[in-house]
């Protein structure tokens, strides 16, 4: 019979071998089925060691599985039957929750329509690859904007901090299209961000030989309401019937979550965070995280957090291990900053955004109050160099509370250059001061990280300052209309998001169930 096996304490450089006679150990003869979870436990630096979690069965028979063999995808089939719809559902957004959402809608026969106001990621990459080198800026396609959504230029970290049935799922397809099948067992899985341009584009061509359609370049600029009722959306004041949209936009499309408040559509302002990029050399953050044994391990991370003396939190987000600072903005004339790391995580450096909380009672200006917060401080950091390079500071200075000499001879890997001067009149007071607190604290915790490196603005975007509310059909207060994903307020990451999509096409299937 099958059984799991937890805590199992295994050693750097662990093989096949090895793990067998570590559950023998425990339970005797058996075979085993798959690695379930794996994670390194660095908190003692002379007993560095992983922790596993094991499926085994304890009948024996002649089987050679190994836990090294590819794992086969086991992804629950939803039973769905007596759909019907007048009209093809309509997903606003290609990111993750708008992608697993048209998935799913197309495993159903409902052959959904993808509207996305960027361009399909292989001419999307192509975009930002040539504003990173100092090309052009484009509005609609970005690193925000444009099919996989933000994620796609990131780490593809698909860790997450709740718990769904649906997870497996997807970590389940990103390994049927193209993912190492390692994240299906790894504790902080990721993708890369050069594996998952193909990863996306392989979804999509299962979308489409499922029926689906993609519109890239569609911006939607209106929703037609009639009674109440979505009938339709508006591209180009050309409209698209349709009694479903899914609306998918993602955290940064302000204009589309600004033209629905102005239309009616329910919404309230909730908390974010924001603050600066922190990069240190990976080397020097894998002796302080691993000790004399560094050059045996993967590129070290980290995940940090204190309580600021005046309540408010400081965290690490989205650590980036071998990684890049890119330039994440989605409107012109604005600074924006976002880490990315490939598959190897080989780079020279690592990187994370450094963040304070920001309450609503920070920022004011009603619902929307948010996006006015962010843009303002975007502006400010454009405004600090031009042409979109990046305020910079040295660490310690800025915890000093000093600027920082000429940079442009400091290697770093924010591709648009670096700007110097006051950041501490870019971000208001209680973040800057809440940055430079944490950082000291962060500095107790990994040696040298309040001591070395710098900090490069800004990072605005960890999540979304606005919820737009639904019920418990999944529906805004116009009927047919779905918020859903990062940008709707209910997701945070790659992961979350891909799950709100299959809950929020769960809930769309059913209501055609009838």
């Amino acid at each position: 019979m099958k059984q799991k096996l937890s805590n199992i304490m295994l050693p750097i450089g662990y093989n096949d071998d090895l793990i067998k006679r570590e559950v023998e150990k425990k339970i005797g003869k058996c075979e085993i089925i798959k690695l379930d979870k794996l994670s390194l436990d660095c908190r003692k630096k002379h007993d560095i060691h992983y922790v596993a979690s094991i499926i085994v069965d304890t009948r024996l028979n002649n089987s050679k599985l190994t836990i090294f063999k590819q794992i086969k995808s086991h992804i629950k089939e939803l039973v769905l039957t007596g759909v019907k719809s007048e009209s093809r559902p309509i997903i606003i957004g290609s990111g993750p929750c708008g992608m697993f959402a048209a998935l799913l809608l197309a495993e159903q026969g409902l052959k959904p329509i993808i509207l996305e106001r960027g361009e399909q990621v292989e001419n999307r990459k192509k975009t930002v690859d040539n504003f990173a080198d100092g090309g052009d800026f484009c509005e609609q396609s970005n690193v925000q904007f444009g099919e996989g959504g933000a994620g796609t230029f990131s780490d593809g970290k698909l860790n997450t901090g709740t718990s769904n049935e649906y997870i497996n799922i997807v970590l389940s397809e990103f390994v049927t299209h193209g993912a190492n099948a390692n994240i299906l067992y790894d504790a902080k899985p990721h993708i890369g961000t050069d594996v998952l341009v193909s990863v996306v584009s392989s979804i999509r061509r299962k979308i489409i030989a499922l029926g689906g359609e993609y519109r890239f370049s569609s911006k939607v600029d209106g929703i037609v309401i009639k009674d109440g009722k979505i009938t339709g959306v508006t591209i180009d004041k050309q409209v698209i019937e349709a009694e479903n949209v899914i609306l998918a936009c993602g955290h940064s499309a302000r204009d589309t979550v600004t033209m629905l408040y102005d239309m009616g559509v329910q919404m309230e302002a909730k908390s974010f965070a924001v603050g600066m990029r922190v990069e240190h050399e990976q080397s020097m953050l894998d002796i302080a995280q691993y000790g004399k044994v560094n050059d045996m391990l993967p590129a070290s991370d980290y995940k940090l957090s204190h309580r600021l003396d005046n309540g408010k939190g400081c965290f690490t987000f989205c650590m980036c291990p071998g990684g890049y600072i890119v330039p994440s903005q989605s409107e012109e004339f604005t600074v924006v900053t976002n880490g990315m790391s490939v598959q190897k995580r080989d780079g020279k450096f690592g990187n994370s955004g450094v963040l304070v909380g920001v309450d609503p009672s920070d920022y004011g200006g009603g619902v929307l109050g948010g996006f006015e917060f962010q843009k303002n401080i975007e502006k400010l950091a454009y405004n600090a160099g031009g042409n979109y390079a990046a305020p910079a500071v040295l660490v310690e200075d800025f915890i000093e509370g000093k600027t920082s000499g000429d940079l442009s001879n400091y290697e770093n890997t924010f591709s648009r250059g670096l700007c110097t001067g006051s950041v501490r009149k870019i971000l208001p007071k209680f973040v800057t001061d809440g940055i430079a607190e944490g950082l000291v604290a962060f500095g107790r915790k990994v040696k040298g990280f309040d001591t070395s490196g710098v900090l490069i603005g800004v990072e605005s975007r960890s999540s979304s300052p606005v919820r737009i509310l639904r019920d418990e059909l999944g529906m805004s207060n116009i009927l047919g209309l779905y918020p859903a994903g990062e940008g709707a307020g209910f997701a945070g990451g790659i992961t979350s998001s891909a799950v709100d999509g299959i809950k929020t096409a769960i809930k769309l299937i059913e209501k055609l169930q009838g």
